[in-house]
């Protein structure tokens, strides 16, 4: 076995041991992997070590361990790592950073970390007033066919384009959106669209 294979078994054991609950053991171990091991895994590491300091609510913590997989040259763990990292940021009032980390989860080609952070950027962007930017991102999360951030996406582009007067183009997407039956966003677009057509009299 390289070092390389052992450094990934031993992420996968310090996962099982992060979720039979021993939280600050399995910290620790990626902790080490990821300042002391072979790039690649390191990446690995430092991504999932983040995820452990997230989930107990250190977000300082999560974001050293997320920038340190960014950084790395694992291409899974830097995409992912950006997603969550740009969330954070958003979350902490810092969109530009966000923004940032954001389109590099979307640049990313990756099938999940890309699509969410479409759709991330699309509401961060929108949120800010830049519909025609929201527009483009949200419509890469609806291009990805993913099975949340699609609809979701969908959703959000038809409300855009409601507000820019594109009755017809709006109607037609929440339509759309319904017939996913996503039991999320199904019925938010449900309403949308009957709010949309009591506008229209």
């Amino acid at each position: 076995m390289s070092s390389s294979e052992a450094e990934e078994l031993a992420i996968a054991v310090a996962k099982d041991t992060y979720e039979k609950g021993d939280v600050a053991a399995a910290e620790e171990m990626l902790r080490l992997l990821a300042t002391r091991g072979s790039p690649s895994p390191a990446g690995m590491a430092a991504f999932d070590w983040g995820v452990v300091l997230e989930s107990r609510g250190d977000a300082r913590g999560a974001q050293h361990a997320y920038r340190m997989a960014v950084n790395s040259p694992n291409p899974e763990a830097a995409a992912m790592a950006a997603l969550n990292l740009g969330i954070i940021l958003f979350y902490e009032g810092d969109t530009k950073q966000a923004r940032t980390f954001l389109t590099l989860a979307m640049e990313s080609g990756h099938p999940q970390a890309a699509p969410k952070g479409a759709f991330n950027l699309g509401g961060l962007l929108a949120g800010e007033g830049h519909a025609e930017e929201a527009m483009r991102a949200l419509q890469r999360a609806v291009d990805s066919g993913h099975p949340d951030e699609s609809p979701g996406a969908l959703t959000q582009l038809g409300a855009l384009w409601f507000t820019a007067g594109r009755v017809a183009d709006a109607e037609a997407a929440f339509e759309r959106v319904i017939a996913t039956r996503h039991p999320e966003f199904a019925p938010m677009a449900h309403t949308c669209l009957m709010d949309s057509r009591r506008q229209r009299g």
